[in-house]
């Protein structure tokens, strides 16, 4: 399955459901979806709850977002201390 993206938009926040596999042919449709969000509300999340597979250059695109006050939320087990380690550097 490739990546999935749903808007879920509440209380000026709009947060991003990723759900399934999310590598560097995605980051593009990720980076609009983000976009548009960022123009419409005050807060961007995005939810990392169905996020079955991540590559490298996704976890830098997502610790990079985090720089820009995107929040993670939901965020896998497995995938949390890459995703810090991504923002430290």
């Amino acid at each position: 399955m490739m990546l999935s993206i749903e808007i879920k938009l509440a209380d000026g926040s709009a947060t991003l459901a990723l759900s399934g596999k999310c590598n560097g042919t995605s980051l593009g449709e990720l980076r609009r979806a983000i976009e548009r969000a960022r123009r419409s509300h005050k807060r961007v999340a995005i939810d990392l709850s169905e996020v079955t597979l991540i590559d490298r250059p996704s976890l830098q695109f997502l610790a990079a977002q985090t720089r820009e006050d995107v929040t993670l939320t939901n965020c896998p087990e497995y995938i949390q201390p890459w995703i810090y380690r991504e923002c430290s550097q």
